[in-house]
């Protein structure tokens, strides 16, 4: 996000739709970039203990005693001033969602961003259980993963945070080689037959998390947006079809979303269906059409032409997508993934890590999510 990567994605997809005769417009916004890589924390007695910076996190480099907080009371009735702070068991078992979130918030989260920042800790140390992953493949994952958040921290594995409990009390020295850097970034729109009055907005996000390749989230998705600029390039039915390549979904603060949002504040009610691509073409299992709010006539289509088509099958409705945008904003939204991914989105170990590779990926069930869309599309209208 915000990096010369990522650029580099936006402007390809970019000049590919433009090439398919697609009018488009870069919406850039503010975003920021990281660079974290090493960190080391050390006893005075020379024991090394295994930790990775956060996301996003400040950079340090301090020594301190040990405290450690395992529930959210600990943590609220500690004075953990000049300390390094653990923070393990109960309290660490799910990420915390970003202090400002803008789409919701989780109170007990809240509570604990703001016990951590009044507690006075130089830095946090986050022990994370296996099964806290959420969305997500990576382990050990951060718990904080926030560049609003200015407390310095660190992650470890549950194991090594219980190899760093019997030296509560004793003095660590943590540094830690993170920084962030601000930059710019965009959502890539898309558009044929521009004078309809409403919309089939069909998006995919372009970003992936930092240092994995992301062939299935979100490779596969844009390729298939890529497909349809191919296959819809001569459409001119009822709608105005918009292709969005989001930016920013897999970043602590959606910031493409919330670009997305206010430049249709007021023009969500033209919006008549989102499409939302995002994990497709695992090469194990079905192709998964979840809907959300479908009205009586779409609904029919979607079972008919999506449900229908080959190595496709009803998903369950999944929050963890760009489509939640629509959704809250009162659109019908279709999301696509992969069923197996799906099915074992709380314990699967792909997305979010270097596994998720494009030998995972089934081309030919890429090309029948696009066809089957297309199908839709031309149908709906």
């Amino acid at each position: 996000m915000a990096s010369d990567g990522n650029r580099a994605a936006t402007a390809y997809f970019e000049a590919r739709v433009s090439k398919n005769g697609w009018s488009t417009q870069a919406q850039w916004f503010d975003a920021i970039d990281w660079i974290g890589d090493i960190a080391l924390l050390t006893s005075d007695d020379g024991t090394i203990f295994e930790v990775f910076p956060s996301p996003y996190a400040p950079g340090i480099e301090v020594s301190g005693p040990l405290m450690a907080a395992s529930t959210t009371e600990d943590l609220l009735h500690s004075d953990a001033a000049g300390m390094l702070l653990l923070l393990y068991g109960d309290i660490a078992r799910e990420p915390l969602m970003p202090k400002r979130f803008p789409f919701f918030a989780i109170e007990e989260h809240q509570r604990i961003v703001a016990g951590l920042e009044n507690s006075g800790a130089s830095a946090i140390i986050t022990a994370a259980a296996a099964d806290s992953i959420i969305a997500g493949g990576a382990y050990p994952a951060p718990m904080i993963e926030d560049g609003d958040f200015n407390v310095p921290s660190v992650f470890m594995t549950e194991k090594e945070g219980e190899r760093l409990l019997p030296y509560v009390g004793q003095r660590l020295t943590l540094v830690s080689e993170s920084r962030r850097i601000a930059g710019k970034a965009a959502n890539i729109i898309a558009r044929i037959n521009a004078g309809a009055i409403h919309r089939i907005v069909i998006t995919a996000h372009i970003d992936a998390k930092k240092n994995v390749q992301g062939a299935l989230d979100n490779g596969t998705g844009v390729a298939t947006l890529l497909l349809l600029s191919h296959m819809l390039k001569d459409y001119r039915g009822d709608f105005c079809i918009e292709l969005v390549a989001l930016n920013g979904e897999d970043h602590y603060a959606v910031p493409g979303q919330v670009a997305y949002m206010n430049s249709n504040h007021d023009t969500f009610d033209t919006i008549a269906l989102n499409i939302n691509i995002d994990g497709v073409g695992y090469f194990e299992g079905d192709t998964a059409y979840s809907f959300f709010n479908l009205p009586e006539n779409i609904n029919e289509l979607a079972v008919a032409e999506l449900l229908g088509a080959p190595e496709a099958c009803a998903g369950i409705e999944w929050p963890q997508g760009d489509h939640s945008m629509f959704v809250q904003s009162g659109c019908p939204a279709i999301a696509v993934t992969s069923d197996w991914l799906l099915e074992n989105m709380a314990t699967q170990t792909i997305t979010h890590t270097t596994k998720d590779t494009v030998d995972l990926v089934d081309p030919d069930k890429v090309v029948a999510c696009a066809l089957a869309l297309e199908r839709f599309i031309d149908r709906l209208s």
